[in-house]
């Protein structure tokens, strides 16, 4: 082999290393120093001049005989970001739970075109994850999307707060991702952080989009809407999303009534030939029927009484008691809503 085969297949390996080294990137806590260098670096790139600011500065960052955890740190940063500026002030405040209100804080800082990329992506996460405490998981995640991970002090909380609004909003494929990320590609991983995201990412896999499972969840999540004080449009599109899904389950478990004694049997009680899970024996259902407008302002898709009762014998008979118990509490909610001036 020449010389000049043999760098170029020295070249090659080294670019592989390079390609898996970044297919394979593990995101870390910062060192606390790292931390500190960087929150005093900010302090001074602000030309604090005001001495009381600076000690109280100097206050945060002072260190005991104990190794600081990465919640002191960040809480640290944070401290060291409502006493230098103004507007991260206003924000942190504004967060306080004992002051919570429905609407979502203002966060005036975020607009600054100025903004260094240390101080927002730590103060998008407090902000996140407040947000996502508080149950806004649109408004979180709209924070939480233009955070680059490796600005954050604590990487597996901000991968772990962004994973809960995905899985919450049943974002499949994005919760999936970023679970996979905390998982798997991230290190020093709390262990209440892992534990819940493994029961997350387990959950959001076994989820079926048309399923009773995906209609409980959307249920639940009409119900945080509407705690929130967010009618209109998109929780009118998500209550007809669920009267649509469950008038096709109704539909199909008929259709399955209908076809259920075919193989020449009628109600044979022989083993070998029982009936499926999900199919009645015995039932003469005549396997349609009527197709429901969904949205009407006279009420959101209900069922006539005797079609309700039938909706209700079915899943009483082919799914656990939890659905059932989630469908009548949703649809005794609906029946005493008044309609709503956004509708």
């Amino acid at each position: 082999m020449s010389r000049i085969q043999s760098r170029g297949f020295l070249v090659f390996g080294l670019l592989l290393s390079v390609v898996s080294r970044i297919e394979a990137q593990v995101y870390a806590p910062l060192a606390a120093d790292e931390v500190q260098s960087r929150a005093l670096n900010w302090v001074a790139a602000q030309e604090v001049k005001d001495k009381n600011v600076l000690e109280q500065v100097g206050k945060l960052w002072a260190r005991g005989d104990e190794a600081p955890t990465r919640e002191s740190l960040f809480d640290s940063l944070i401290g060291t970001f409502s006493v230098v500026d103004p507007e991260s002030k206003q924000l942190i405040d504004a967060c306080q739970y004992e002051a919570a209100t429905v609407l979502v804080p203002e966060a005036a800082v975020f607009k600054r075109d100025n903004l260094d990329p240390f101080h927002r992506a730590n103060l998008s996460l407090f902000f996140g994850r407040y947000l996502a405490h508080r149950q806004m998981y649109e408004e979180a995640l709209k924070i939480l999307a233009d955070v680059r991970v490796e600005d954050v002090v604590d990487p597996s909380g901000y991968l772990f707060f962004r994973a809960v609004c995905e899985h919450s909003l049943l974002m499949k494929k994005g919760g999936l991702a970023t679970l996979d990320k905390l998982l798997d590609n991230t290190s020093d991983v709390p262990s209440r952080y892992s534990s819940v995201a493994t029961l997350m990412r387990h959950d959001l896999q076994a989820l079926r989009e048309k399923s009773l499972d995906e209609v409980a969840r959307k249920m639940s999540d009409v119900e945080r809407r509407l705690e929130l004080g967010r009618g209109g449009q998109k929780v009118q599109k998500i209550e007809d999303e669920i009267i649509a899904t469950l008038d096709e389950i109704i539909e199909k478990l008929e259709q399955q009534q209908g076809g259920g004694g075919g193989n020449g049997g009628g109600n044979s009680n022989n083993p070998a030939n029982g009936a499926q899970d999900s199919v009645i024996k015995g039932s003469t259902a005549p396997g349609q029927v009527d197709k429901k407008k969904i949205g009407t302002k006279n009420g959101w898709g209900a069922l006539p009484p005797k079609k309700e009762a039938q909706a209700k014998n079915m899943i009483n008979r082919n799914f656990p008691a939890h659905y059932r118990q989630a469908i009548e509490q949703y649809f005794k909610r609906l029946a005493n809503r008044r309609a709503s001036p956004e509708r």
